[in-house]
């Protein structure tokens, strides 16, 4: 989104361009059909989750980069599976029901198993969607640590939770159409 110069900002920038990177690899992949699918409902939830699920992620970003950027992936599979479902009757889900056992360590298979009951399709395409937005995280050759370090972390974890969101409703049948 341009700013009022008409000139985006490195942040807008890098999320565009993560955006097109992942989309196009999803595609290739057989994942998506060339289109991100969202609604105003699953990116609502998004605000809620966040804060939330950066406290998880970037605790154990270090240690696990690929599963701390696959988990939001796999989060906004299960909300847009829940926003499929029924709703009315999961919009106001705690962030908490989406992980397991041992809390964020377990979070994706506590989704697969539990809300998507699907391990082949959710499985294959967040390994290796996560491996591609990692990838593409660490060409931007940024120092760690730093603020913009720090801020392309927080973009590259809400566009694979869109990500995941959408290769979600494709698999459940929805596509884009313009009205």
């Amino acid at each position: 989104m341009p700013n009022f110069a008409g000139t985006m900002t490195k942040e807008e920038q890098y999320r565009e361009d993560l955006t097109r990177y992942l989309l196009e690899v999803c595609t290739g992949n057989g994942y998506l059909k060339g289109t991100l699918l969202e609604t105003e409902d699953i990116d609502s939830a998004w605000l809620r989750y966040a804060p939330s699920y950066y406290g998880d992620a970037v605790r154990e970003f270090n240690g696990y980069p690929e599963y701390s950027l696959g988990c939001a992936g796999y989060l906004g599979m299960a909300v847009a599976h829940l926003w499929d479902k029924d709703w009315q009757k999961y919009k106001d889900t705690p962030y908490s029901f989406f992980q397991g056992e041992r809390k964020f360590d377990d979070m994706d298979d506590h989704i697969t198993d539990t809300i998507l009951k699907d391990h082949r399709h959710s499985v294959d395409a967040m390994q290796s969607t996560a491996a591609s937005a990692y990838h593409f995280l660490m060409r931007r050759s940024v120092e760690p640590g730093t603020a913009e370090a720090y801020r392309l972390f927080l973009i590259t974890v809400e566009v694979m939770y869109k990500i995941g969101a959408s290769i979600e409703l494709c698999r459940l049948g929805y596509k884009f159409e313009r009205l």
